[in-house]
């Protein structure tokens, strides 16, 4: 008897098993139908023109013309919203010199939202009866006639050769990197607001006897050691002293800052 029962709880394992082994084999071939059902419906729905791209949606634009933008987003305008390459359109928009980033989303249906991140203009070279403009790494973002406000404007730098989307070609390359050093200090500590002015000019003689002009002060800062500690003690020293008063701050790496006003001699 004990073999027989055996027998019968063998039978019923395997029957067991065999039945789920049935149900598990209904249920992956509903699922796969189901599968291919969905894969088909979204297919068939996204190739809908509901869900072609028909608005384009730009930010953050300054001196970028719209319109450069435009001419490049129109070919993948009426295109799926899903199978639309935001990669390729994003190298495209990095051509332009001005354009320092774009980031792209997708809106459903048929919108794509592009954040333009432009390129700063950090300093600028009196150029012929122009403007160069370049970048933090002195690359020439453009070349215009007007002085924009708030600039940082070179003097001391001879340009052998300007091309916008270029690093521009000077004479002396360890003088200009120092330059944009100190002009992107400048920028960092926020020397227009701070000092409330549109224009700074940085005087670059050489590499250890950099000045800049702000309002009517000269100021000597030597070599671009400390930089930001001589613009903190720059920004006491002016609070000390009189509005739109000209003369000369020499600032020295040791926390000694003096002041020498201008005499009717200096004028």
């Amino acid at each position: 008897m004990p073999r027989l029962e055996e027998v019968n709880k063998l039978k019923l394992t395997i029957a067991i098993k065999g039945e789920w082994k049935y149900q598990m084999g209904r249920f992956a071939r509903k699922f796969i139908v189901l599968l291919i059902l969905v894969v088909l419906t979204a297919i068939f729905v996204f190739r809908l023109d509901y869900f072609n791209v028909k608005e384009f949606s730009i930010h953050n634009l300054k001196r970028v013309k719209k319109d450069d933008i435009i001419k490049i987003l129109q070919q993948y305008q009426n295109q799926n919203i899903l199978s639309i390459n935001t990669k390729e359109i994003r190298q495209k928009l990095l051509e332009n010199p001005e354009i320092e980033d774009v980031k792209i989303t997708r809106r459903f249906p048929n919108m794509l939202i592009l954040e333009v991140y432009e390129k700063e203009t950090v300093g600028l070279i009196k150029y012929l009866n122009s403007y160069i403009e370049v970048d933090k790494n002195g690359y020439v973002i453009r070349i215009e006639g007007d002085l924009p406000k708030k600039s940082i404007i070179f003097e001391g730098l001879k340009v052998n050769e300007a091309t916008v989307g270029k690093k521009l070609d000077i004479d002396d390359e360890l003088l200009f990197d120092e330059g944009l050093r100190v002009a992107n200090s400048l920028k960092k500590f926020d020397i227009f607001g701070k000092f409330n002015v549109d224009c700074v000019t940085v005087s670059l003689k050489s590499v250890n006897n950099i000045e800049f002009k702000i309002d009517k002060l000269i100021v000597k800062v030597g070599d671009l050691s400390e930089i930001d500690y001589k613009l903190r003690l720059l920004k006491s020293v002016y609070e000390k002293l009189p509005k739109h008063i000209e003369g000369t701050v020499i600032l020295n790496s040791n926390g000694i800052a003096t002041f020498s006003p201008n005499t009717e001699e200096d004028n």
